[in-house]
């Protein structure tokens, strides 16, 4: 273990979903047994108001506030939406940011994306103003409209002109093959443009956007969890030197 001491980890739950989501719940059983881990399931702010309309960059702030209460850094572990400003956080705050475990990044998406949500969304959305996106098993539903998705795709960090990403920390992200919400594809592209010298990227056969952490995965996620232990371990002891 060197020098260090705890990983803090804190999950981020997608859009329609909750704290007591299935990968948050997966996640802190799986950390359960690392002595060396605090593990925190993160609440946003406005959880489930259909009076407030969501936006992702608010769900950023709230992120960034919660990581600058300790000195300490933080793996981030996202899911769907909520990868977007965890990518985001961990290129511009590398000093706060151990490590990225994403699971189907919403990254890479257009305005199409909303029929997703129900086929003819879109066009009722652009006559309507606004529309509610659905709660997932356990989750919040979201009042969205067209601002809030626009600003959501100018602040995607795919969007940006620059081929490299520079992101630094290690990074795993899985992906269900048969997702119809957010094409595997997008995550390839991601993994591809994201500069770190350890990336790990594992599609997962015969699932789709909504899939359990299987043996495969959680083996990956102990080899990320290995790879931040031994790199912040380098980071403290080169500062004791």
């Amino acid at each position: 273990m060197g020098f260090l001491k705890k990983l803090n980890v804190l999950y981020c739950h997608g859009l329609g979903s909750s704290v007591n989501c299935r990968h948050a719940i997966q996640l802190q059983s799986y950390f359960e047994k690392q002595n060396d881990v605090y593990f925190e399931k993160f609440q946003y702010k406005n959880p489930g108001s259909l009076d407030h309309v969501w936006n992702v960059n608010e769900w950023r702030r709230d992120i960034e506030e919660r990581i600058e209460t300790t000195d300490e850094k933080w793996v981030l572990m996202a899911t769907s939406g909520a990868c977007h400003p965890a990518l985001n956080i961990a290129k511009t705050r590398k000093s706060k940011i151990a490590g990225l475990f994403l699971m189907c990044p919403g990254t890479g998406l257009d305005m199409n994306f909303v029929d997703t949500i129900q086929p003819g969304a879109l066009k009722y959305l652009m006559k309507v103003g606004t529309i509610k996106y659905p709660p997932s098993k356990h989750g919040h539903p979201a009042l969205l409209n067209i601002d809030c998705l626009q600003e959501f795709l100018k602040t995607d960090i795919c969007n940006n002109p620059d081929y490299t990403i520079n992101i630094t920390c290690p990074v795993l992200t899985v992906h269900g093959v048969d997702d119809n919400i957010v094409p595997v594809e997008n995550s390839s592209r991601l993994t591809q443009r994201i500069v770190s010298t350890y990336k790990d990227f594992y599609r997962i056969p015969k699932v789709d956007h909504y899939f359990d952490l299987d043996d495969e995965v959680l083996k990956r996620l102990d080899q990320l969890m290995d790879e931040i232990r031994k790199k912040e371990s380098c980071i403290k002891m080169g500062a004791k030197i």
